[in-house]
This record gives structure tokens, C-alpha cells and sequence, in this order.
């Protein structure tokens, strides 16, 4: 049954494939084009029904006789099938009619509209759905956006979205709708047939049909597995049950077999291209040596966390943190001791920071510590005590025990520092003077001549 979908000034934004087929040519082709270049033939009256509905918001059926597909027989009667489809949109489907009383032919092509409608319907939610899916920018709003859509597309359907968590090698639900049922919130992926063979498992009947064992057993529901795949990787599987009413009536229509299978493959995408911009994002901002944030990622959350101290009126320290002589510690033992060296330290420092701190290397040997609602006497005290705890930091090499060389550190806060610039600008100078000072010390150029009150910050 060929379908379009035509702008307010009638031109195709959409067709499908029989519409295509009908005319002998591609689906995109028709995009564009008005619907006096692609059916000249369609009267002025089916301009003026389209016209009409476009302004009524209310559907309208028109008859039409000859050739309205250039390619179809002729003389030959057709239904034009117009109703609106979305904001200032159209959608008209050609009906033919053969039987001789029009009656007839229009409770045929009602009963024909009717589910086209359904299916076209369904068409633009799984549309509406990719596209939501395609702005995603993290993997949990995928899973929300996933169960949202769902709901809408399976009604009377219950299901799962899960997602396979390669860290602990386990299949978890992520998102879930319909009605309540039993499941199991996190398996193995030798659970699922679909995962374990890589291919859709149906169960029509429970009492009969293999089940996977992650599946309801209570013998009411017929159920789906739908492996979601991406350039031949499992990412994980929708599941889909169906109330079974009487044991003679299919449990998923064709349709609603064909729409899992497409989710699937649209969250499979999605996933994929998510998962890519995550790893790319943590890339671009993770040290590859320690793992920590990095010099870029460092800025932004600095001018971040200076933004929110400015309305909540609370103060932000700033640590800038050296390993003492690293440069005769690489010398004597060799870079890749070095680098075991600086992963230590930076194990020890995120050990130590308090959750909403944000640790990163600066570069080399150099460290950086954001400390947000700290004050300098707060950042003072806590690198002292961090400090203190470097005298036992050690790291085995080549069956030696290395002590680990002192730190020096330079403080500075806002709001004394008003700006990001100025903060890493004094807080690099305190730390020059600890380094000239004769190292292992924490410098503090603004506080330096104060007494440091007894404050004790959680970790």
C-alpha cells in the first residue's frame, strides 16, 4: 500500500517502499518533490482535500479514477487517504478500489487505513525514538530514553532492556515496563539463549519451548530474547513477554516481532556510538600513566567549581604538588621506575582526597589538587598531614624496596585569588618557594605569616 508523508507546501519528506516500487524508482527520489511532480494526474480537488486537512487537523477520504500511479492499470478507481501526521505534516495513502459497490470499497479500505495507521504510526515513534536515542549523550540516558519509547511501542507488553556489564562479566536491567512481572535483575550471559547463540529466541508456549533461564517459568507468558549487537558484539538483549489469553492465538504479532528486532538494532547504535564518545571523552581528559584527570580537564573544572563557589559563597583551594628530586630518582633507576614512581604517588593522593576533590597530573612529576568548600587553612592542613604520610610510600622494584622521595607543595584559595589564573599563578609560586626553601614543605605565600587553626578535614 503506498504511503507518503507530505510537508505543509506538499512536498515529500517520506515515503515508503511501495510507494517507491509503485513508481518504479528510490525512496529518496520522491524527497523534495511536490505532489504535482510526482502525480500530475491528482486533481485539483485531492490538492484541496490535502489543503483541508492540513488545516482542519481532521482526516478526509477522496475518490479518484485513472491512472493516479503512472505505472498501475488503468481505468482503475483509488481512495486518497489523507489525515494529519505530526506538526504541519500530512500523510496520504492510495487505496485501491476494485469492488463495484463504493460502500464496500470504503469499509475495505477503512478496515485497510486502520491498521496502515497503526503501522505508520509505530513507523514515526521508532523514528522519534532513533532520534532521541542519537542525542543521548551518556548510556543511562539511553536506558531512560530506551523504556520511555517502549512503553509506547509494546503496549500490553511487559519487557526488559539488559545491558551486558563487561567489567563483572554479568547481564543487567537497565530499564523495564508494562506490568509487574518476575525477572532476574542481573545473570550471566550463559543464561540467555539469544546471548549464548547469538541470535532472536521466542517462546510461544513455556510449558513446551526451550526457556532461557533468566525467563518467567510460571507458564503464563510467551517471551522473546532479542541479542542487541553492534559490528559483532554482544552488548546485551531486549526482553519482551506476552500475557498468553487463549493457547490457539499467536502471542506476538509478525509486526510486533519485526519492531523488537528494529529497537535492537537501533539501541545497538546507539550504544555502540555512545560508548565510543565515552571512551573518546575519558581519553581525552584521564592521564594514561596514573589514570587521573589531566592538565585539561583540570581548567575547566576549576573555572566550574569557581562559578558554583561564587553563587554558594564558599571558598576553593588549590594544591600544586612536586615529587622532590624525581629527576636523580630517574636517572638511578630508569624511566620505567619513574613512572612506577609517579602511579604511586598518585595512588596515594587519591587515596587521601576527600569524594568531591578533583585530583589530577599536571605534568611530569607535578600534581594538582582542587579542593572545593576548603579554605587555605583547610588545604594547608590537609597537605601537611598528606605530606607526613609520604615517609612510608615505597614501591617495589627489581626486588628492592625504593623509599619514595619527599613532595613539595604550594596553596592558594579563592576568594583571595579571584580568578583561576591568579590562583594557579600563586600557588605555582608558594610552590617555588618550598622547592628553594630546602623542599618537603608545604609554601603558602598569602598565609604563610598566620597560625593555622586545628580544623580537621574528612577524607
Amino acid at each position: 500500500m503506498p504511503i507518503a508523508i507530505l510537508d505543509s507546501g506538499l512536498r515529500f519528506v517520506k515515503v515508503n517502499r511501495a510507494m517507491a516500487e509503485a513508481h518504479r524508482t528510490s525512496a529518496s527520489a520522491h524527497l523534495g518533490k511536490t505532489v504535482n511532480e510526482v502525480l500530475p494526474n491528482l486533481s485539483r480537488r485531492i490538492q484541496q482535500v490535502l489543503l483541508s486537512v492540513l488545516a482542519t487537523g481532521e482526516p478526509a477520504i477522496a475518490t479518484m479514477k485513472g491512472g493516479v500511479l503512472p505505472f498501475s492499470r488503468a481505468p482503475q478507481s483509488w481512495l486518497a487517504a489523507c489525515f494529519p501526521c505530526g506538526e504541519s505534516q500530512i500523510a496520504i495513502m492510495a487505496l485501491e478500489a476494485t469492488d463495484q459497490a463504493t460502500g464496500e470499497a470504503l469499509k475495505r479500505s477503512n478496515e485497510q487505513l486502520e491498521v496502515a495507521l497503526a503501522g505508520l504510526e509505530q513507523s514515526l515513534l521508532v523514528n522519534e525514538m532513533a532520534h532521541s536515542l542519537q542525542a543521548a549523550m551518556v548510556t543511562e540516558e539511553l536506558y531512560r530514553i530506551f523504556g520511555r519509547f517502549a512503553e509506547r511501542l509494546f503496549p500490553g507488553k511487559s519487557g526488559i532492556l539488559y545491558v551486558i556489564d563487561s567489567a563483572r562479566n554479568v547481564v543487567e536491567a537497565t530499564s523495564k515496563w508494562g506490568e509487574r512481572f518476575a525477572f532476574e535483575p542481573v545473570f550471566s550471559a550463559d543464561d540467555c539463549l539469544a546471548l549464548r547463540e547469538g541470535r532472536t529466541h521466542l517462546v510461544r508456549e513455556s510449558k513446551v519451548d526451550l526457556l532461557c533461564a533468566h525467563a518467567a517459568r510460571d507458564g503464563q507468558y510467551a517471551q522473546i530474547c532479542v541479542p542487541i549487537m553492534a559490528q559483532s558484539t554482544l552488548l546485551g538483549v531486549v526482553h519482551l513477554q506476552s500475557r498468553t489469553e487463549q493457547a490457539s492465538s499467536e502471542p506476538f504479532t509478525e509486526r510486533e516481532l519485526r519492531l523488537v528486532r528494529i529497537t535492537a538494532e537501533e539501541m545497538a547504535l546507539s550504544l555502540a556510538n555512545v560508548g565510543l564518545r565515552e571512551v573518546l571523552r575519558e581519553q581525552a581528559f584521564r592521564d594514561s600513566l596514573t589514570g587521573l584527570y589531566n592538565r585539561r580537564f583540570l581548567q575547566e573544572a576549576l573555572d566550574i567549581e569557581l562559578r558554583r563557589a561564587l553563587r554558594k559563597s564558599w571558598p576553593v583551594a588549590l594544591i600544586m604538588i612536586d615529587v622532590d628530586d624525581f629527576k636523580p630518582f630517574n636517572d638511578t633507576y630508569g624511566h620505567a621506575a619513574g613512572d612506577a614512581l609517579l602511579r604511586a604517588v598518585g595512588a596515594s593522593l587519591q587515596s587521601s582526597v576527600r569524594a568531591n576533590d578533583i585530583l589530577c597530573r599536571y605534568g611530569g612529576d607535578e600534581f594538582s589538587l582542587v579542593m572545593p568548600e576548603a579554605s587555605l587553612e583547610d588545604a594547608i592542613l590537609w597537605a601537611e598531614r598528606w605530606k607526613a604520610s609520604t615517609t612510608f610510600l615505597s614501591i617495589e622494584w627489581e626486588g628492592k624496596q625504593l623509599q619514595c622521595p619527599t613532595v613539595s607543595m604550594g596553596a592558594a584559595a579563592y576568594p583571595a585569588c579571584l580568578a583561576s589564573e591568579a590562583l594557579f599563578r600563586e600557588a605555582d609560586s608558594a610552590l617555588y618557594s618550598a622547592k628553594a626553601g630546602g623542599r618537603n614543605q608545604v609554601k603558602s605565600i598569602v598565609s604563610s605569616s598566620r597560625s593555622v587553626p586545628e580544623r580537621r578535614i574528612d577524607t
